[in-house]
C-alpha cells in the first residue's frame, strides 16, 4: 500500500479535477485538529488510533469506518501502524443538483427522499461503524480501483458504489445504532475486552471468561469497561447481539428462530421481547420495513 501522510489542510481544488473525488490510501500519523472543505469517508485498514471528531472521541481500529461532514473538525492521536483509505468527495459527484450541499443529512435527504423519513432525524455522521462482513471495504476498494485506473465510465461506477456504501450505512442507522450506543474504549485493556466480546458474542461470553484467559482482575476490568464504554459487559453483549440480528434480518432469509439461535439466544420468545423493547418493533416488522420481506 502506498504510504502518504494526510495534509493538515487539503484545498478544495485538490479533489475538483475531472470528477470532484479522490480515493487514496494513507499512512496516518498523529495530527491535531484540522478540517476539510469536502465530505470524507474514512475506512481504517490497519492499526488503531484515538480519533476525535467534533468533540467525540473513539478508539478506531481495522474494519471501522466513519463519515465526516464538510468542515468537520477532527484529529488523530496515539496512532499505531495506522493506515486507512480516505474517500473525499464533493456532493456534485453524486448529483450535480447537490452543488453547494454542506451536510451529509441534506445529501441523504435528497438522494433517498423516499426512505429518509424512516430515519426520524438520525444521522450517520460523528459516529463509528464496524464493517464486520467486509462488504464496505470491498465496495470502497472497488471504487478506489476505478478512481486510479480512470477507465471509460469510471465516474458512474464510482457513484454507484459510493451510493451503495451510503445506503448500507443508513441501514445501520435504521437498525438502532445511535450516537449514544457507540463504544468508545480508550485503554488497551478495554479495547481487548471489546474485541473479545465482539468475537464471542454468539456464545455465553462473559467478561469473566476474558479476565480468566488473559489473567486480568475482573473487578478492575468491569469498572474500566463501564467507565470507558458506558455499558456493563452484559449490556454491551446484548447490544452486539441485537446489532447482529438486525444485519441478519436485512441481509439473509434465515427465520427469526434461526437468527435468535445464531446470535446466542436459545429462547426465541425472549429474543422477540428484547428486540421489541429496544427497537419498538418486532423482528418481523423490522425485516419488512428494511425491504427484506
Amino acid at each position: 500500500m502506498p504510504k502518504n501522510t494526510l495534509m493538515l489542510e487539503l484545498p478544495e481544488e485538490a479533489i475538483t479535477v475531472d470528477d470532484k473525488v479522490a480515493v487514496l490510501p494513507f499512512w496516518q500519523v498523529d495530527i491535531g485538529n484540522h478540517q476539510h472543505h469536502f465530505f470524507e469517508l474514512a475506512y481504517v485498514t490497519g492499526g488503531c488510533a484515538l480519533h476525535t471528531l467534533n468533540g467525540n472521541t473513539a478508539m478506531v481500529r481495522e474494519g471501522d469506518y466513519f463519515i465526516m461532514d464538510y468542515d468537520s473538525v477532527h484529529s488523530y492521536a496515539q496512532t499505531a501502524d495506522f493506515t486507512l483509505i480516505n474517500c473525499m468527495f464533493l456532493p456534485e459527484v453524486i448529483d450535480y443538483t447537490l452543488r453547494g450541499c454542506r451536510t451529509f443529512d441534506e445529501l441523504m435527504r435528497v438522494c433517498l427522499m423516499r426512505y429518509y423519513k424512516q430515519y426520524s432525524g438520525q444521522t450517520a455522521v460523528n459516529r463509528v461503524f464496524r464493517d464486520d462482513d467486509g462488504r464496505i471495504l470491498q465496495l470502497l476498494t472497488g471504487a478506489q480501483t476505478e478512481y486510479l485506473n480512470k477507465n471509460v465510465g469510471y465516474t458512474e461506477i464510482f457513484r454507484g458504489r459510493l451510493m451503495e456504501i451510503l445506503i448500507l450505512t443508513m441501514r445501520r442507522v435504521l437498525s438502532g445504532e445511535s450516537a449514544e450506543s457507540q463504544v468508545l474504549p480508550q485503554s488497551t485493556i478495554v479495547l481487548e475486552a471489546v474485541q473479545y466480546l465482539d468475537t464471542h458474542y454468539c456464545h455465553k461470553a462473559l467478561l469473566g471468561d476474558f479476565c480468566q484467559e488473559y489473567h486480568y482482575s475482573l473487578q478492575y476490568v468491569s469498572r474500566k469497561f463501564k467507565q470507558e464504554t458506558g455499558f456493563t459487559a452484559s449490556e454491551y453483549l446484548q447490544k452486539k447481539r441485537l446489532e447482529k440480528s438486525c444485519e441478519l434480518l436485512i441481509s439473509s432469509d434465515l427465520s427469526i428462530q434461526e437468527i435468535a439461535h445464531q446470535i446466542g439466544y436459545e429462547d426465541t420468545r425472549f429474543f422477540n421481547q428484547l428486540f421489541h423493547k429496544k427497537l419498538q418493533m418486532s423482528p418481523r416488522e423490522f425485516r419488512k420495513m428494511s425491504g427484506n420481506s
